[in-house]
């Protein structure tokens, strides 16, 4: 009995449980990064460029933790007008961070250069903090619409 009572305290505890601040957040993003008790799904698919007749390469990476709850994906897009980066890490379904870089091709040069490098953290949906090390060239509101569009559930 009392290991029952045991075991219904700490599913009522971890339940509770929620990143509160940008410090409890940043400390999850490590954590997540770090296991070891995790599962990887990936998958590469080819993307029409704008002219639609070239093709980049998008590549998809899923992290699931021990109950196949997806707790981090990471999209990597090379095409010839946009190279990017999305990582969204995510807690019990719910988007909690977010980094979003972007580079487009320089017309004098033949390199790319960052139009975009923003991060942002999420609470119940919202924002708490944006920090953007470029101007600011994107809003929480692209960040949690992406975020849903490249959350694929059984990939």
């Amino acid at each position: 009995m009392k290991k029952i009572k045991y075991y219904i305290l700490l599913i009522v505890i971890s339940g509770c449980y929620s990143l509160n601040s940008v410090e409890d957040i940043d400390k999850y993003v490590s954590y997540v990064n770090n296991r070891k008790d995790t599962i990887q799904k990936s998958k590469e698919f080819e993307t029409p460029n704008s002219d639609r007749k070239t093709f980049g390469i998008t590549k998809i990476s899923e992290l699931h933790n021990q109950h196949s709850d997806i707790v981090r994906v990471i999209v990597n897009i090379d095409l010839k007008e946009l190279s990017a980066t999305y990582k969204f890490y995510y807690e019990y379904d719910n988007l909690v961070y977010s980094e979003i870089v972007e580079s487009s091709p320089d017309k004098n040069t033949s390199e790319k250069i960052k139009k975009i490098d923003d991060v942002y953290y999420f609470k119940d949906g919202e924002s708490i903090k944006s920090i953007s090390n470029i101007e600011k060239s994107t809003d929480e509101n692209r960040a949690l619409i992406l975020s849903k569009f490249y959350f694929i559930e059984n990939f």
